[in-house]
């Protein structure tokens, strides 16, 4: 919140002051996973040299095509069920959709949080 009102103060100022302001609040943002991180590669570099960098990196990037899949669901089976509606199907392919699309909203909202 203080952020906020930081940046709210900082309107009347020079416009690229406030561009250079908002990009150092950014910054700040990312400062924890950075060292989370730093600290990953580290930790497997001591353990088992370049071998335990690649294995973090690949544990790292093997969660993506989870939460690219996950995420990708909600609005798919939301298309899927405005194009059923708009085609004039029955009720019943109506009520499917619709129980796929709650299933991606729930997916979403649980990828929100991990």
């Amino acid at each position: 919140m203080e952020y906020m009102l930081l940046v709210m103060s900082m309107i009347h100022r020079i416009k690229a002051t406030n561009v250079i302001f908002g990009l150092a609040l950014g910054y700040k943002s990312i400062i924890i996973p950075i060292f989370a991180i730093a600290i990953s590669i580290f930790v497997s570099f001591t353990f088992a040299a370049m071998y335990g960098i690649a294995m973090a990196a690949l544990g790292m990037l093997s969660t993506i095509a989870t939460g690219l899949a996950i995420d990708a669901y909600g609005p798919i089976s939301d298309n899927a069920g405005g194009i059923a509606e708009m085609a004039g199907m029955s009720h019943c392919i109506r009520e499917r959709t619709d129980a796929l699309d709650a299933a991606g909203n729930t997916t979403a909202a649980i990828r929100k949080v991990l």
